[in-house]
């Protein structure tokens, strides 16, 4: 466009996959510089200052020597020569860098330069590539005119070289003489992959995109035609490259390619060969081959080759390493001259070294078994003595018992006491006690864990039926580990949790008779009841099954399938009659005594008596109230005994209390129980009265949750 006036140029096939070609190189070129730049920043972390220390790694190219090679390679192969030179010249450096700082005097070390072919590539205006810039500037310019050019230009040099008969074959191809061998290019196609040409209206396109990429890429307003080749910017880059390099401390890894193949246990020599000429490792090792090649610091080679003499017995101080080095070369009966003493280290080629190395591998063939037995001795009586220390802390903490923290790092000591080094030396060897404390440990985890949950459990005053079936679970484990030692803390909430389960148990029971009650009120509502069709055919004796009545019972009123055992039942009816004075006996007293002992015989027994005395102590006529009343009293002398077998039975004696004559409600659930939750019953069966005032006299106790 120009004053607003926009002018179209057709072109031809080629000129058009010219303009083509060139906007690809350019997005391409952009884009990948950008990449570079989000790599860069992303390295470059939170350091505000770019300039600030840091360590590069240099991924070094390989020379490239293909069939055909063309500008890629050039590049290339002439990075590999700016490297190699970079290299070597460091490598030669170092080297008389420490032959000066040690004093040494030492003859110049001389190494190929490959200046000649950097000069030959990069120098202008005569270089290789200066040359394909300008070039590349010509308005009629060609590959053809280059090759001529530059053949025209280096005929003579003797790291260049072309066929005679190029011309007549048409030829682009010469062939340069790098440090690596002869590499044989083809100019072919340079200036077009020289170029980097990008007409402005190409930027003002991509500059318009609706992409966000490309419009950061081609920013409007900004648009450069003065592009640079791609020759020019390869400069650039390595120039600073190598200026980065000379600033830093390089240390340099060679890494070799055993088979092109890349499998395991596959070694191919030439391959090898050519990778250490190539990577200039044989130049390196015939500039350290000229010099020094071996040095150890005084105090290495002190250590290191003291022993070479044998048994001679060295003047000099120990610590004084340089004089000590100097005797151990003076007083060795092979030749040494060659070996140099700077101010720091011994330096000394290979003869003398493969001499020291023979030396010391002989003396150590008697050194080394005399140091193996005194280790042998030493490392198990070490091993040992760590073994009792650990032994002796496990067992102060086993006295103790019951402190788990004083165990826990006992146990957890024995590794750093004993070591890594010893326990791989002697595996499985370790204290005698450690299993046992470990052990012990677990067991004292249980009280811990426990201790969590009775403390919990033992702060509810409302339990949950959930909460009863923890608290018996946890008792249940904690019966299992009686023996072990605890602290008083546990011992407490043990022995709290054992009065508050009981109170769980009678809080639970209590709410649910608060809203069940009326299914427990009276006898006839146990189902455990002998069928009343089975018990009377009469229906006067029928409604008396269940209430007071003074004539005997003419069968049990539990269903027992024994007949002895509904023999010695039917004898309980008699008894309690006998009593009650309801039947003739000369022993009251007796009687009673026989119903506790008959009755304790077995569990359906207990019920069965359970069974008669409450239904002879409800509904009592007024003018047998005296004798309800010692049936009242002689279900006292039963509570303290033994309870019902049955859970419905009981919960049924539990509502009869309320029924209890002389305001003993209360006596009589706390009698009931104590007996339930005793640790231990201890039947009085020998002293009626006793057996009747004990619950008569039962106050309010640690069980009971309300009148």
């Amino acid at each position: 466009s120009v004053r607003g006036k926009t002018a179209v140029i057709p072109l031809d096939p080629e000129n058009a996959r010219g303009s083509c070609d060139s906007l690809s190189m350019a997005i391409y070129g952009r884009l990948f510089n950008w990449l570079v730049r989000k790599v860069n920043a992303s390295l470059q972390g939170d350091a505000k200052d770019s300039k600030s220390v840091y360590i590069g790694i240099l991924d070094i190219f390989g020379f490239e020597i293909f069939e055909q090679n063309s500008f890629e390679q050039l590049c290339i192969n002439y990075a590999n020569e700016k490297l190699q030179q970079q290299f070597n010249r460091t490598t030669f450096k170092e080297e008389e860098a420490l032959y000066v700082s040690e004093g040494i005097k030492f003859t110049h070390v001389e190494f190929i330069d490959n200046q000649q072919v950097l000069d030959m590539i990069e120098q202008p205006p005569r270089g290789i590539l200066p040359m394909l810039d300008d070039e590349c500037l010509v308005p009629e310019g060609s590959d053809t005119k280059f090759i001529n050019k530059v053949e025209e230009t280096h005929a003579k040099n003797p790291k260049f070289q072309t066929d005679v008969h190029r011309k007549l074959n048409d030829s682009f191809n010469f062939e340069i003489d790098h440090y690596a061998g002869v590499v044989n290019y083809n100019a072919d196609g340079f200036m077009v992959k020289n170029r980097d040409n990008m007409f402005f209206d190409q930027y003002v396109l991509c500059s318009r995109s609706s992409h966000a990429l490309m419009q950061e890429l081609f920013p409007k307003g900004k648009g450069n035609i003065n592009n640079v080749s791609q020759s020019k910017q390869f400069r650039g880059q390595l120039t600073e490259l190598m200026d980065s390099l000379a600033k830093t401390e390089s240390r340099y890894i060679r890494c070799i390619k055993p088979n092109a193949q890349q499998v395991s246990d596959k070694f191919e020599s030439p391959l090898v060969v050519d990778q250490l000429r190539y990577s200039g490792v044989f130049e390196a090792v015939e500039i350290r081959r000229q010099g020094y090649p071996f040095r150890l610091r005084y105090n290495q080679f002190a250590c290191k080759y003291s022993c070479v003499n044998g048994n001679y017995s060295y003047r000099t101080a120990a610590k004084d390493y340089k004089k000590r080095c100097q005797e151990i070369i003076d007083s060795a009966k092979d030749d040494f001259t060659e070996c140099v003493f700077g101010k720091t280290m011994v330096l000394y080629r290979t003869k003398e070294h493969r001499t020291l190395t023979l030396r010391r591998e002989l003396a150590l063939e008697t050194i080394i078994p005399k140091c193996q037995a005194v280790m042998r001795g030493h490392l198990p009586r070490e091993m040992k003595r760590r073994c009792y220390k650990c032994q002796d802390e496990i067992a102060e903490a086993l006295r103790v018992a019951n402190d788990i923290d004083l165990l826990t790092e006992a146990i957890e000591n024995v590794e750093p006491t004993i070591g890594p080094h010893y326990m791989k030396l002697f595996p499985g060897v370790m204290p005698t006690n450690l299993e046992r404390a470990k052990r012990h440990r677990e067991a004292l985890q249980r009280w811990v864990d426990l201790e969590a949950v009775l403390t919990r459990l033992n702060a509810v005053e409302e339990p949950s039926q959930g909460e009863l079936d923890e608290m018996q679970a946890a008792l249940a484990e904690a019966k299992t580990i009686l023996d072990v030692p605890r602290t008083s803390v546990q011992q407490k909430q043990y022995d709290k949790a054992l009065v508050q389960v009981h109170y769980m148990d009678i809080k639970l029971t209590d709410a649910f008779l608060q809203s069940n009650g009326n299914r427990y009120d009276n006898l006839s509502k146990y189902k455990g009841l002998r069928d009343i069709m089975d018990y009377a055919k009469g229906k006067k004796a029928q409604e008396t099954m269940c209430v007071w009545q003074k004539a005997k019972c003419k069968k049990t009123l539990t269903p027992i399938e024994d007949k002895e055992v509904q023999k010695v039942a039917k004898k309980l009816n008699e008894q309690i009659l006998m009593y009650a004075e309801l039947k003739k006996n000369p022993d009251p007293n007796g009687a009673a005594l026989e119903f506790l002992r008959t009755a304790m015989e077995s569990d359906a027994l207990k019920d069965e008596a359970y069974c008669l005395l409450i239904k002879m102590t409800s509904q009592v006529p007024e003018e047998q109230q005296q004798s309800g009343f010692k049936c009242w009293d002689l279900l006292g002398a039963v509570i303290t005994n033994f309870i019902p077998s049955n859970r419905d039975l009981e919960l049924i004696t539990i509502m009869h209390f309320r029924g209890a004559p002389g305001g003993l409600q209360q006596n009589y659930l706390s009698a009931f129980h104590e007996t339930k939750y005793a640790d231990e019953v201890r039947p009085n069966v020998n002293n009626l009265m006793a057996a009747i005032n004990s619950t008569k006299n039962a106050g309010r106790t640690r069980y009971s949750v309300r009148a």
